[in-house]
């Protein structure tokens, strides 16, 4: 279908727009969705290959909707960073379209988001609104799922089914489109959601998908060389792909894997690249090793990496260096990242071959293999369209029966059917008393109902199994006190409602609750009562080497933690590791760097990153819930911890941290010169104080410190 015969069918803006990109002509999916009824807003599942155009579906149903005055459309993606990037891409395709991005702070109603007409978000933070209540919601008209094969995720996709769910509810003229991965059963969420499936095999760039073997590529029956033998076999792929001209994506199972075969993979690949881009290299180094004020030993490697041409790609990195590192791959400058599977989660990030070394991954004790789905994720991502007309991905055998059962399985296989995810109890806890909280379900029967529309009934007929889970979910919630029952009717408490609105899981603040009760108001009491929360999961785990050393640890802080069980205890595992947990905080804002930390527990920045976010969620919610205890007591300790969490610092650089443009090491600076009120600001000489922090933040200082400044009102 030419993109011409949609003129007069979609809104001008939006023709023109789709011209402007340089579109001629709809992919067979795009074409397909539009003649099973996407411009007449009907629920559209389209479930087909990487780069097969899904998202320009979406886009179309969006775009169209909204000029047209049918409502907002939402947005919702899996990961932060694809909500990033689809933001970015709205936003230059379609200026004239009002365009938010929310992805932060669960415990907010974001209002602002009235005044925009496309809201790209995650489904935990729209979950998040919608037990806020946002008066907005009964304003969405198209509805976009992208990744709806994420249901089958333990983690992420029960949150998910259970906002599809909710919003089908109380939206009765929604459209909805869904975009998934090739899966088996596409049909049945297409009929779970009541839309059109549309399933293509379409790929706009050819897949080659071979198996490497003693030095050479079997792609079907056709065998190829791969130019120079190397002793690794995915070094030796890395070569030939530079060789080549090309660049490639290598998967393996762990960051660890990751790291150390890019600094395998370094001297060869640096070896091949010209003068030219060596210089354009080491410019992209120095950047990456400036994301961080203090750059820890994983900075040093990333940036030492990139100097050659290849670097690794994990969610230990900072998000920042993340994004250079992709940028660079996206404009050839970077040749081969190591990766791990999180690469394969939707991010725009195509190469020409796509090496999946890592066919096999530990879990539940033994090496299992892979799905088909992940591994067709993978090689997905080879061949970029407009650039090249093929792809390839490429898996490596250790033997021939090894390289006959990866064909068969993989090369040759079909991807697996998707189930629901959501009969497990800590997961009908929380979304249970979201639904309470939320005035949506105010009786068990309702709540029943509820569940009987949710994938997870429709795929197996029965919700018997939920229905016997959910009546112990609400004996729970009523021992917890977050919901009282009145003769059949199920209400949330004023604490059960703003559990709710915190978005923590019921049993962590029952536990919160617990243990404020108990609070002898001690940094470490607070951190132990955060890290055993499930939402600190997973923890940091005690190594049998260093039993010793933390069993000797609990006696220097038996008198600051809450009561902690007996070695017999099935509890105690869970408890010492949170604990382990507990002491990388406590370094954290005792100032210990990111280096030191990383060295001390094997923390990455980005793994910190993202721990002191969660921390700083928890430390919130444990203050709002003291404050609904009437406890005072813990409130001013808790708001203390949560900025020490934010800067890393100790409490005695608190002060110093509120003046604008001082942070964790300014602070230290200034304290360690004895500077550290506002009148020894003033009374310091300028030229002093530039010494210490730096001219520009010496005036900054000295302006806000202006005479007759009282003190308390600027600390405020």
């Amino acid at each position: 279908m030419k993109i011409s015969e949609l003129k007069g069918r979609v809104p001008e803006k939006l023709y023109e727009g789709l011209v402007a990109h340089g579109l001629d002509e709809l992919r067979p999916p795009q074409a397909m969705a539009i003649e099973n009824g996407l411009l007449e807003r009907k629920n559209i599942v389209v479930s087909s290959p990487t780069s097969s155009g899904k998202s320009l579906v979406a886009e179309i149903a969006c775009i169209k909707n909204i000029v047209e005055g049918k409502g907002k459309a939402v947005y919702v993606v899996p990961l932060k960073a694809l909500a990033s990037e689809k933001y970015k891409e709205f936003i230059k395709k379609y200026p004239f379209v009002k365009t938010a991005l929310t992805i932060g702070d669960y415990d907010s109603d974001d209002r602002w988001l009235a005044n925009y007409d496309l809201v790209i978000t995650t489904s935990e933070k729209m979950d998040s609104l919608i037990r806020h209540s946002v008066p907005w919601l009964s304003c969405i008209g198209t509805l976009v799922v992208d990744e709806v094969h994420m249901i089958d995720d333990p983690h992420r996709g029960p949150t998910l089914e259970v906002l599809i769910t909710r919003l089908r509810n109380f939206l009765n003229s929604c459209q909805i489109v869904a975009l998934s991965a090739t899966i088996n059963n596409a049909k049945e969420i297409s009929d779970w959601l009541g839309g059109v499936l549309i399933k293509s095999d379409y790929r706009p760039v050819e897949l080659k998908e071979g198996v490497y073997f003693n030095g050479v590529v079997d792609f079907n029956g056709i065998v190829e060389n791969v130019g120079e033998k190397s002793a690794v076999p995915e070094i030796h792929l890395i070569k030939d792909t530079i060789a080549k001209h090309k660049s490639a994506l290598v998967f393996v199972s762990s960051r660890r894997n990751a790291e150390g075969l890019a600094k395998k993979a370094g001297p060869a690949v640096g070896n091949m690249i010209g003068a030219e881009e060596k210089v354009q290299l080491e410019k992209l180094s120095r950047q990456i090793l400036k994301v961080l004020e203090t750059p820890t030993k994983q900075c040093q490697t990333v940036a030492e990496c990139v100097k050659n041409g290849v670097t690794f790609h994990h969610a230990g990195i900072v998000a920042k260096q993340r994004e250079l590192i992709e940028d660079a791959f996206r404009n050839r400058l970077i040749k081969i990242i190591c990766c791990t599977p999180t690469m394969a989660a939707g991010i725009n990030v195509p190469a020409f071959r796509c090496i999946v070394r890592d066919l096999k991954r530990y879990g539940g004790g033994y090496m299992d293999w892979i799905p088909v789905l992940e591994y067709k994720q993978y090689v997905g991502r080879a061949g970029r369209p407009g650039l090249e007309d093929l792809g390839e991905g490429i898996t490596i055998a250790k033997s021939e029966s090894d390289k006959e059962t990866i064909k068969e399985k993989y090369i040759d296989g079909e991807p697996e059917e998707i189930f629901s995810k959501l009969s497990a109890e800590p997961i009908l806890r929380m979304h249970a008393l979201g639904l309470i909280a939320s005035g949506e379900i105010n009786s068990f029967d309702r709540l029943v109902d509820f569940f009987s529309k949710t994938f997870f009934a429709f795929q197996y007929q029965d919700i018997s199994r939920i229905k016997y889970k959910l009546e112990k979910v609400v004996d729970e919630l009523f021992e917890f006190g977050f919901i009282k029952k009145e003769v059949k009717m199920i209400l949330p408490t004023l604490i059960g409602k703003r559990v709710a609105e915190l978005y923590i899981d019921p049993y962590s603040a029952y536990n919160m609750l617990e243990n404020l009760n108990k609070s002898n108001q001690k940094p470490m009491y607070y951190l132990q009562t955060m890290c055993s929360c499930f939402e600190m999961y997973p923890l940091l785990r005690i190594k049998s080497s260093e039993l010793e050393v933390f069993n000797n640890k609990f006696f220097d802080f038996e008198e600051e933690l809450p009561e902690v069980p007996s070695p017999w205890d099935t509890e105690y595992e869970r408890f010492v590791n949170a604990f382990k947990t507990s002491l990388l905080f406590l370094d954290w804002i005792n100032e210990n760097g990111e280096d030191v930390l990383y060295e001390k527990y094997g923390e990455t920045p980005g793994a910190l990153r993202n721990h002191l976010y969660i921390a700083d969620w928890l430390v919130y919610a444990m203050e709002e819930l003291a404050k609904l205890q009437g406890n005072k007591k813990d409130l001013t300790p808790l708001r203390k911890l949560r900025t020490q969490i934010k800067y890393g610092v100790k409490e005695e650089l608190l002060n110093l941290l509120r003046f604008e443009g001082v942070g964790r090491i300014r602070a230290r600076k200034m304290y360690d010169a004895k500077i550290r009120t506002v009148a020894d600001i003033r009374k310091a000489p300028a030229e002093h104080l530039a010494k210490i922090v730096g001219k520009k933040t010496s005036e900054k200082l000295k302006k806000q410190v202006v005479s007759g400044t009282d003190e308390q009102k600027l600390l405020m």
